[in-house]
């Protein structure tokens, strides 16, 4: 077991150091699997160092994307989509609560 995870569970601050890393200067908000969601939205995996930052979401199928990637692990295709679907969320919440430009 990779020394971050205790029990299985990411280790906060790993997570912490990994938002850190890319400038996420936000709350953890969820943990799936080895992947963590900030309060703003940006997912992070604490395995490998890769973001997926909330303003490129609509940039791309991050899932399509990561699976392709060497080291990703098809059994952790359910973690990353319960991530990004979480993601999605809080960046809905975002949107709606921005003030409307005029």
């Amino acid at each position: 077991m990779p020394h971050f995870l205790k029990n299985g569970i990411m280790n906060e601050e790993k997570i912490i150091e990994q938002f850190h890393y890319f400038n996420i200067k936000t709350d953890i908000d969820s943990v799936f699997g080895n992947w963590a969601v900030s309060t703003d939205g940006d997912v992070v995996n604490c395995l490998y160092p890769y973001a997926i930052l909330s303003i490129h979401f609509r940039d791309a199928d991050w899932l399509q994307k990561m699976k392709q990637k060497v080291w990703f692990k098809p059994e952790c295709e359910d973690a990353l989509r319960q991530a990004l679907s979480r993601a999605r969320e809080i960046r809905e919440l975002i949107n709606v609560d921005l003030p409307i430009k005029t």
